[in-house]
């Protein structure tokens, strides 16, 4: 019988794991199992297509190209000779390898990398190009215990990228840990969004995307694209059905930067997104954003550690956001990205690692 479904695993950022599952079974798709920083799913090319059109925590989604048990490199060649090469490449691809090995007999991953390399060119009938491509086709490779998995990887460029962010301010949060801090809050787009030291935008670009039903991966190419079995039809049409949900946002956004080149980058980003109009902007200090609503969520990302010139100004910066948040916005909901040091005492909300720091979630309530 042939084979229908691909056995799929999604990388996430750890922390993140619920948030995308939850997105996989709102897409329909069954989550198998999960572990830190990713999960797997059995599903068919409609699955796959639409699971990298529609997940917003996600980093790259990998196809299982085979697993199995070597010990020598005659073994390993023989054994990944055998391989669907060509489900998934043509002749002429240009193939990228990365290779982690552990507990295993054969762990030089150059040596790895190499036989592999030599294994598909003998499976595909021609010689593959390793050197240097804009957009190579990717092989993950795990040794464990001395046993081979192989995946492909379908996504290309990280899901994070959507390609709207051109030019990223200082310690630009990613596109998906954005989307994965409005998915942990359950903002979906009711109630008014401000993010009051917006940078590059992100935040108030992804709650845009949310609001509006888009889906993030209109704007981009994958790697599934250049595989021998695309099918340009079927995603078109997953696509004509990602635009046809779309809607104009019910509610206003706001977005404000004390620093006006930055506030720029981030209506240049949302320009690109097609979501800049849907936004309102203001350069300046956060206490002149001032929403007219009664409620609504106030997400910020604010300058810490590397971002601030003295880190000593946090303490006072975050003792004014508190005071003005009581003062002025009491009905709105607060809050804040911070680095978990600061606030050890405090569970957060959500916990995941940002520019090489454990960062979390917390109210405006559990600031000092």
């Amino acid at each position: 019988m042939k084979k229908t479904s691909e056995h799929c695993f999604v990388i996430c950022p750890p922390g993140v794991e619920r948030l995308c599952a939850r997105e996989l079974e709102s897409l329909g798709i069954h989550v198998l199992a999960q572990e830190t920083g990713g999960l797997s799913f059995d599903g068919n090319l409609q699955q796959l297509y639409r699971a990298n059109l529609w997940l917003r925590s996600a980093n790259r989604i990998l196809v299982r190209l085979g697993t199995l048990q070597a010990r020598d490199f005659p073994s390993l060649y023989r054994k990944a000779s055998q391989l669907p090469w060509g489900k998934f490449l043509r002749s002429s691809a240009q193939l990228e390898v990365q290779v982690s090995a552990h507990h295993s007999r054969l762990n030089h991953s150059g040596r790895i990398a190499e036989t592999l390399l030599a294994a598909c060119d003998r499976a595909l009938g021609s010689g593959t190009d390793n050197a240097a491509a804009t957009n190579p086709q990717q092989l993950f490779v795990r040794f464990e215990q001395d046993q081979c998995t192989l995946s492909i990887d379908s996504s290309g460029e990280r899901l994070h990228r959507r390609g709207y962010r051109h030019c990223p301010s200082q310690a630009p949060l990613r596109e998906n840990l954005a989307a994965a801090c409005l998915l942990q809050l359950g903002w979906d787009g009711k109630v008014p969004f401000m993010d009051a030291f917006c940078g590059s935008g992100t935040l108030v670009i992804e709650a845009a995307l949310l609001a509006s039903r888009r889906a993030p991966g209109l704007q981009r190419p994958f790697a599934f694209m250049g595989w021998p079995g695309y099918r340009a039809g079927l995603w078109q049409v997953l696509c004509d059905e990602a635009r046809q949900q779309q809607i104009v946002p019910v509610v206003t956004l706001y977005a404000g930067d004390l620093d006006a080149p930055s506030l720029e980058q981030a209506q240049a980003n949302a320009a690109r997104a097609g979501v800049a109009d849907w936004i309102n902007w203001q350069q300046g200090d956060f206490t002149t954003l001032l929403p007219t609503e009664s409620e609504g969520l106030w997400l910020s990302n604010p300058p810490y550690g590397l971002r601030l010139e003295r880190a000593s100004h946090l303490p006072a910066l975050l003792s004014r956001l508190r005071q003005h948040q009581q003062a002025r916005l009491p009905g709105w909901q607060a809050i804040v990205l911070l680095p978990r040091q600061l606030l050890a005492k405090q569970r957060p909300r959500l916990a995941f690692r940002h520019g090489g720091l454990a960062v979390g979630l917390y109210p405006f309530s559990a600031l000092p």
